[in-house]
């Protein structure tokens, strides 16, 4: 079952798990453009991936912790 948490204009929409804690892919939007995805373990932010308003990445964070920022070209 997926949950909905908003704040502000933000709605982050994901599964929580028997503890009420984050669990798995979650997905925020903005005015229903992506902005950001998050992926979740045992209600710990294990890695992401932040996306501009045109909906390229600009930012990533793996699982062991690396974050790297791009430039996206517009091709």
């Amino acid at each position: 079952m997926a949950h909905l948490l908003k704040a502000n204009d933000t709605a982050c929409i994901g599964k929580l798990d028997k503890k009420n804690q984050k669990q798995g892919l979650w997905k925020c939007k903005v005015n229903s453009k992506l902005i950001k995805t998050e992926r979740f373990k045992h209600g710990l932010l294990v890695s992401w991936i932040v996306f501009n308003a045109k909906g390229e990445i600009i930012e990533t964070r793996d699982k062991k912790g690396t974050i790297r920022k791009y430039k996206p070209c517009g091709c």
